[in-house]
């Protein structure tokens, strides 16, 4: 394992309490103990983790020493350090793991845990649900919460008033949709892992922009696909790559995010996205265009979607209400040809069944108020995305970034460094921020890092403050770092 490949396992690690060299010697051991690191696995080098993490080679040294003494890794002359194999230390402590795979995935982990309070989410895509819309909007009425209690069908397909109103959303936004075209799912996460389940088979090609969401990247590894990157430019990715990539690849999937792409914010103009259904038809490639930031416009008014431009291609088109109204409820939809949601409902029926009623019944209500959702939702992030541009402009004017017209994010070049480093200093310094590698199948975009502007003003003041003092303790650093500086 290498040492940036380590340092994920270890996630927020420095964020605990105790000395550098505590700190890293309890991650160790956690991530040893939930099996993020298995016996037998060799370790980095001392140097190289103190790079990754930006540590002196001393804690480093300290906490492998450490970890020595307590059976938990081994060294030999000529092999390096190791996880011990034959440890009773080790054997006992991940017999009595409970936390197993969740532990092992930083990003999971930071989902599905409240870390300290004291330490800043500047990495989490998701806003708190809105509190202007109405609460009853989110009950049911007594008779209705009642029949559904009664319901005995599992509706695999989703609910049949949330298709209907799932498909008058479609049409509204000039995709005319039949409800037969519409599968309900839990959140846009699970339609894109159904969407990899059937189109996707070990070894197969999948085109997907770079950098691009990091939750799709994980489905598309989970699968098995070989990950082909398209390069995002400032309007999104180009139909003529897009093309001589299918031919290149042989690419059997095609994701892309056209509107308010995450992280970059870019938005694929209409021409375009008519040129990527012609592409998408003449090679009979599915094209999965992911919508779900595509409601949250701050300025102007994006395309339609890519269906809308393209009736006859092989589109298939996800949505949800998480980042529009609220993440709690889990619900997302996949709207394509009604032979292919037929073909995807028999996959998310061996999953799970069908999505929980009571809350696709709720979702019917917020769908019927997208418009209203898309008002309030752009009144409270446009401040917070130009307050976050001041802040950042005024703390760290050699970052360099673009406002984009919608969704959560800005998308920040660095000067010079690398930001998986810099987010381990950014860290200790009590803020939590995702790494341009992170979002690239290539781990590319090393000198970027993906920051959403969802706070409120208290925290990002606080947040670019700790940003900045960071930046300044990694650049000091850095200066013994000749090496690291540069990368792309």
């Amino acid at each position: 394992m290498d040492a940036d490949d380590l340092a994920r396992h270890l996630g927020l690690w420095s964020a605990a309490k105790g000395t550098l060299q505590q700190k890293l010697t309890h991650a160790l051991m956690q991530a040893i103990r939930n099996g993020a690191l298995n016996p037998g696995l060799r370790l980095p080098s001392e140097r190289a983790l103190a790079q990754s993490l930006t540590l002196s080679r001393t804690t480093v040294m300290s906490a492998y020493d450490a970890l020595r003494e307590a059976g938990w890794v081994e060294s030999r002359t000529g092999s390096g350090t190791r996880v011990a194999e034959r440890s009773r230390a080790v054997a006992a402590a991940r017999g009595s793991a409970q936390a197993g795979a969740l532990a092992a995935s930083p990003r999971l982990g930071r989902l599905a845990t409240r870390e300290d309070e004291e330490v800043l989410d500047l990495a989490l895509g998701s806003p708190l649900a809105l509190r202007c819309l109405p609460l009853d909007l989110f009950t049911l009425p007594p008779d209705e919460y009642a029949a559904l209690m009664q319901d005995r069908f599992y509706y695999p397909l989703g609910l049949p008033p949330l298709r209907q109103a799932i498909a008058a959303y479609y049409c509204a936004a000039g995709v005319p949709t039949q409800a037969e075209q519409v599968l309900v799912t839990n959140g846009a996460q699970q339609a894109i892992a159904l969407t990899a389940a059937l189109f996707v088979q070990r070894g197969d090609s999948v085109l997907v922009e770079d950098p691009a969401y990091f939750g799709a990247l994980d489905v598309f590894r989970a699968a098995g696909a070989r990950i082909a990157p398209l390069r995002v430019e400032s309007d999104g990715v180009s139909p003529s790559m897009l093309r001589d990539r299918i031919v290149a690849t042989a690419a059997r999937l095609v994701y892309l995010t056209p509107t308010f792409q995450n992280p970059t914010g870019a938005v694929m103009p209409r021409a375009a996205r008519r040129e990527v259904g012609r592409i998408a038809a003449e090679f009979g490639v599915p094209v999965v265009d992911d919508g779900v930031l595509g409601d949250i416009v701050l300025e102007g008014s994006p395309p339609a979607p890519i269906a809308g431009h393209a009736a006859e291609a092989p589109v298939i088109s996800i949505g949800s209400i998480s980042k529009l109204i609220t993440p709690g409820l889990r619900v997302g939809w996949i709207r394509a040809a009604e032979p292919v949601i037929e073909r995807l409902a028999r996959v998310k029926s061996v999953t799970d069944l069908g999505s929980a009623l009571i809350t696709q019944a709720i979702a019917v209500r917020l769908v019927g108020v997208v418009d209203e959702a898309k008002r309030l939702r752009r009144l409270e992030l446009k401040p917070r995305r130009d307050l976050l541009a001041r802040l950042l402009a005024e703390h760290l004017p050699e970052w360099k970034f673009r406002a984009p017209t919608g969704g959560v994010f800005l998308w920040v070049e660095l000067p010079a460094g690398d930001a998986r480093e810099f987010a381990q200093t950014a860290l200790r310094r009590g803020v939590v921020i995702v790494p341009g590698p992170i979002m690239s199948a290539s781990e590319q975009h090393a000198r970027f890092i993906r920051l959403p502007f969802l706070a409120e003003e208290p925290a990002m003041r606080t947040g670019v403050r700790r940003l900045a003092g960071a930046w300044r303790e990694y650049r000091s650093g850095a200066q013994g770092r000749p090496q690291s500086l540069g990368m792309v």
